[in-house]
């Protein structure tokens, strides 16, 4: 209550009040897919904390940046079962990408400058802070230039592509003769790389559910979405597929159906920038553990410097027909 009550008087900040809790995580949530910011959101400790679990979920499987700050029942009291005590931080800890229980006032400047570092960087997603009441109800003077302590995160965070990988995947879209790109919610911020490396090389693109908007569904060469819910040329295109480039993927059972039959005849390039995802679910030829968007930069410069030229489009009429074909029936 004390964080809700100082923020309706900050000139700063505003404060949107909703009927209920889930529902304000999930505008956060959306706040964030259409911003591309770090949404934000409170709850009260107890019932308010565990109200934000499923939106908190649904942000961190969608890789969505979503700061969440919780009440706790006063540091003496925790672990005492006492009034609207939940320990919010072991409930949340396998839906977060990390969280925080302030036991220290003086720890707040650095705990929120981390939490939305970690939530909007790498591979974004969920960071909860759970701060006692007795915390809130203190007096501090905030020091907001308090160092960050991530030096293991940072560390760990992926390298740019290496230009020799990138050389290699150019060489495979060169030798390959039915190409096709699967593109994923990793390549929210890479629409004008993933236009203009399509453009140089003609490939035709299929989205996952989160992939879509990336690349224009109007374009000829959108073959739309991908998998159970997609569109029949799209998995045509994957089944038929000698070259798969999976940017910003993570292989949804929902997207490839049977892991052995998808794109068994193709050879898979996999980008993504969560090292977790790469060989987890399909075992591909050439992987990248990075930035989609600075691989595709790469890949473009690549081609414009070496003007490398494709020819596929006897592979584009065959999947024209089959597009053809599925608007008949």
């Amino acid at each position: 209550m004390e964080i809700h009550q100082a923020l309706t008087r900050s000139p700063t900040i505003t404060n949107h009040l909703f009927r209920h809790e889930q529902g304000e995580a999930f505008a956060a949530e959306a706040y964030a897919r259409s911003t591309g910011r770090v949404g934000v959101c409170i709850a009260t400790s107890g019932p308010g904390a565990t109200n934000l679990v499923s939106p908190l979920a649904d942000a961190q499987m969608d890789s969505v940046p979503l700061v969440a700050i919780t009440g706790q029942v006063p540091r003496r009291m925790i672990g005492t079962d006492a009034f609207q005590e939940t320990p919010i931080v072991e409930v949340t800890r396998a839906i977060t990408k990390h969280n925080y229980l302030v036991l220290d006032v003086d720890d707040i400047p650095r705990v929120v400058r981390e939490a939305f570092f970690l939530a909007s960087s790498g591979r974004p997603g969920t960071v909860l802070i759970d701060v006692p009441k007795d915390i809130q109800q203190q007096m501090a003077i905030p020091k907001w230039d308090a160092p960050v302590r991530l030096t293991g995160y940072v560390s760990r965070l992926p390298k740019p592509p290496a230009k020799h990988l990138l050389d290699q995947i150019v060489r495979l879209v060169s030798e390959s003769r039915r190409p096709v790109l699967y593109v994923g919610g990793g390549c929210v911020d890479s629409g004008e790389e993933l236009r203009r490396f399509v453009e140089l090389t003609g490939i035709p693109v299929a989205s996952t559910l989160m992939g879509l908007g990336n690349f224009p569904t109007d374009d000829d060469l959108s073959l739309k979405m991908l998998g159970m819910h997609g569109t029949v040329y799209a998995n045509y295109a994957v089944e038929k597929s000698d070259l798969l480039l999976a940017f910003g993927v993570r292989f949804d059972d929902r997207v490839t159906g049977k892991l052995e039959a998808f794109a068994s005849r193709a050879k898979i390039v996999h980008i993504d920038i969560d090292s977790a995802e790469i060989g987890k679910n399909k075992t591909p030829h050439l992987s990248i553990c990075g930035d989609v968007k600075l691989a595709l930069s790469g890949m473009v410069e690549i081609l414009e410097s070496e003007g490398h030229k494709f020819d596929f489009l006897g592979w584009r009429k065959v999947l024209d027909s089959k597009e053809h074909l599925s608007a008949e029936l």
